[in-house]
């Protein structure tokens, strides 16, 4: 028996040695820390159920996370951390994490200060009271009492300055706000300005090509009325036979009876009409050819009453040709508007 202790005692050591040599040659995987915190976070939910099924749900609000998640939402919220007010984190002895802790049993006592000398840095975690080894809960609810009283009020200024610092923030947030709501609505009405004002100046551009453009209408149709006139052909002599009598009732009332020669055409008729009221003018020997780029329109039409029968401009029918123009005919000059119908 003495024998087989020898050598079982002698196996164990070098199974152990062959362990420890193994644990540094052999590779082990590689654990991101995304795979660490999910780890921890289990093995933190895994204590809370143990701790529960042993001591009932009777408990500190233990903090579902790891020990860094729960130091930084103890800074960032400005809370002590592990009791007394919401943040608490508690571990298993058996995760790697909790041997940062120290000896067990042990209770710590973390919250954010000002370092001293560092006015205006921002608040670091400090361990501000901790026990170690067995305590009664009076004695611990003690030292936590006076832990939070004696850390509570630079906790409580520290809380009061990032509140102000927000507060400051929220106000010029506000204003910057508030100026640029005003910059905007500046801008918006500079804008409207703007378009207001290139809107009246296109108004007036469009309005000002509008009275060039009936302008040099009316002087192009002056001038071709002009021309017409010069080159209208004259009332057939007494001798000739093959006439036309017509008689017309201006616009204006004025009753005008005049010959053309049967081969004369239609739009004749009407160059006399559109004329008329220039026989009497100024001599047209100065007057040059239409432009090209003008195209006259009567705005008139010469109807037949009874029946009535409206007689269209045409350059190519003769007189003989048109019924109810020829051999004679009395005729109604009908001035257009822009709502008639017929055009020539």
């Amino acid at each position: 028996m003495d024998l087989m202790a020898i050598i079982n005692a002698c196996f164990n050591l070098f199974t152990g040695i062959l362990n420890a040599v193994l644990y540094f040659l052999i590779p082990r995987p590689v654990i991101t820390d995304d795979q660490a915190n999910r780890r921890d976070s289990h093995l933190a939910t895994q204590f809370i159920q143990k701790f529960e099924e042993k001591y009932g749900d009777v408990h500190p609000d233990f903090f579902h996370g790891t020990l860094s998640e729960a130091l930084e939402r103890a800074k960032r919220d400005l809370r002590f951390a592990m009791v007394i007010l919401q943040t608490v984190w508690a571990g298993d002895i058996k995760d790697p994490e909790a041997y940062q802790a120290t000896t067990f049993p042990f209770v710590a006592v973390i919250v954010a200060q000002i370092p001293q000398g560092s006015a205006g840095s921002s608040p670091r975690l400090f361990v501000v009271d901790r026990f170690e080894g067995y305590s009664s809960p009076e004695n611990l609810i003690a030292r936590l009492t006076l832990s939070i009283d004696r850390n509570g009020p630079s906790l409580q200024r520290i809380r009061n300055e990032r509140a102000e610092h927000e507060a400051a923030r929220e106000i010029r947030a506000q204003q910057d706000d508030a100026y640029l709501a005003s910059l905007r609505a500046d801008q918006e009405k500079e804008r409207k300005a703007r378009e207001l004002v290139e809107a009246q100046r296109l108004a007036e551009e469009r309005a000002r090509k509008e009275k060039e453009a009936r302008q040099l209408l009316a002087l192009n149709r002056e001038n071709w009325r002009r021309w017409t006139l010069k080159n209208l052909p004259d009332e057939p002599r007494p001798e000739e036979t093959e006439v036309a009598k017509l008689s017309f009732r201006l616009a204006n009332g004025e009753r005008v009876v005049r010959k053309f020669r049967a081969t004369d055409t239609v739009e004749t008729v009407y160059n006399f009409v559109d004329t008329y009221n220039l026989r009497d003018k100024s001599s047209s020997s100065n007057v040059s050819e239409p432009s090209a780029d003008y195209t006259h329109t009567f705005n008139f039409l010469l109807v037949s009453p009874y029946p009535r029968t409206v007689h269209h401009a045409d350059k190519f029918k003769e007189i003989q040709n048109e019924q109810g123009l020829w051999p004679s005919a009395n005729l109604i000059v009908e001035e257009l508007t822009s709502d008639d119908d017929e055009e020539i």
